[in-house]
C-alpha cells in the first residue's frame, strides 16, 4: 500500500470556536483539526520568560 503524503494544511477555514478551542478545516485535504494542533515554525525557540 503506498504511503499517504502529509498535507501542510496551509489553506484552512474556521469551522467552530469557543472559549477553549478553535477548529479549522483544511481546504486542500478536508481534514478537521484543532487549531492548537497546527504548529508553524516562527523562527524563535525562546519564550518571553527567557528574556
Amino acid at each position: 500500500m503506498p504511503q499517504k503524503e502529509t498535507c501542510p494544511h496551509r489553506r484552512r477555514r474556521l469551522i467552530a470556536k469557543d472559549q477553549d478551542a478553535e477548529y479549522v478545516e483544511c481546504l486542500d485535504c478536508g481534514e478537521l483539526l484543532e487549531k492548537d494542533e497546527l504548529t508553524e515554525p516562527s523562527g524563535f525557540d525562546e519564550s518571553l520568560s527567557d528574556a
